[in-house]
């Protein structure tokens, strides 16, 4: 008897981390995830680089963008929850903070931080939606009304994969 009651409750253990599993499941792929020239209707906008790949924390996929006077880097990675990217992103934030290079941020974003892509000068902030962790950096004039904007699109995205 004993042995049955115990298969009963790895059955039933295993059922309720299925459920719970499917209940914040993204069911996209993380580069059908990420920005592309689709989602920037009055601009011509091209794909410069886009990669695709396995990390230890989970799918994660990156993306470079071109358009006449900016340029996007959108970088993904996809846990296993909400709560081990929110982790990955309080380390991240702690760090930036330590470096002075941006604001505590919210719960689920860091601060907007200034900082030199290439040449350029770039904004940049990391954010949490669904169980996906953004990184998203823009360069150009009006950068930082440009990251708060496709910063919606990003999130408007990874909620309904």
């Amino acid at each position: 008897m004993h042995h049955k009651s115990g298969l009963l409750a790895i059955i039933c253990l295993s059922m309720a981390l299925l459920l719970s599993a499917c209940g914040s499941e993204i069911s996209s792929a993380p580069r059908e995830l990420l920005l592309s020239p689709e989602d920037f209707p009055s601009a011509a906008v091209s794909v410069i680089a886009a990669s695709e790949e396995q990390s230890l924390d989970g799918p994660s996929a990156q993306v470079e963008l071109q358009g006449a006077d900016f340029r996007v880097l959108q970088s993904l990675i996809l846990f296993e929850s909400r709560e081990q990217a929110l982790t990955a992103l309080d380390g991240i934030r702690a760090d930036l903070v330590s470096r002075g290079e941006a604001g505590p941020g919210g719960p689920e974003a860091s601060g907007v931080f200034e900082h030199l892509l290439g040449d350029e000068e770039a904004a940049s902030q990391f954010f949490i939606e669904n169980r996906g962790l953004v990184r998203l950096t823009v360069s150009g004039p009006g950068r930082q009304r440009q990251l708060a904007e496709l910063a919606t699109a990003a999130r408007d995205k990874l909620s309904d994969g």
